[in-house]
């Protein structure tokens, strides 16, 4: 006699697999303007992402109604349908003495304000996609979340230096918000 554990449970009997956080890829698409001055980003980005995270669907708020002691519960709009996404990357050094990551992501950075010359972009400039593909082991796509019209506003993780610490520097940290984001489940 099979142990109820086993034959009972449709995961049990299919043999479905679970999911691993560690099993992702991130496409980020640089605003055009940017494209053309690193012809090679998207495979050098890619490789050195550490971290990102899919979107948090925000919590509804209710607006309540009233007639004498009776009370109606309703969902109110979202108060943003914007969405803020954080990325980790490693900070390595090429053969041409360049940090590519923080090079890409900075002169990203640069479009919205440039510290050095004080320019300034349209936001039609400055907005890239970042796609986050979540796969199973054997390499399929299992959901998908493309992050629309995303603004680059923080980069960081190349401030603090200690003689007397002798960890690598880095991860590069960078924040985006995006206007809207597409969610795909397959």
């Amino acid at each position: 006699m099979a142990l109820a554990h086993f034959t009972n449970i449709e995961t049990a009997v299919n043999n479905w697999e679970i999911l691993y956080k560690n099993l992702f890829e991130v496409t980020i698409v640089l605003p055009t303007i940017l494209q053309g001055i690193h012809p090679n980003y998207t495979n050098l980005l890619l490789t050195n992402i550490i971290t990102a995270k899919f979107p948090t669907y925000p919590t509804l708020e209710y607006a309540e109604q009233r007639f004498k002691y009776s009370t109606r519960q309703y969902i109110k709009m979202p108060g943003t349908t914007s969405t803020e996404l954080e990325l980790s990357l490693n900070m390595n050094q090429t053969n041409n003495l360049q940090v590519f990551t923080w090079r890409i992501l900075k002169d990203w950075y640069d479009l919205a304000w440039n510290n050095e010359d004080g320019s300034l972009h349209y936001k039609k400039h400055l907005v890239g996609d970042i796609i986050v593909h979540h796969h199973d082991k054997e390499g399929h796509v299992i959901r998908r979340v493309v992050y629309n019209n995303c603004q680059m506003g923080k980069i960081s993780g190349w401030e603090d230096l200690d003689w007397s610490a002798p960890d690598m520097v880095g991860p590069l940290s960078v924040g985006f918000k995006s206007d809207y984001w597409q969610d795909f489940y397959y």
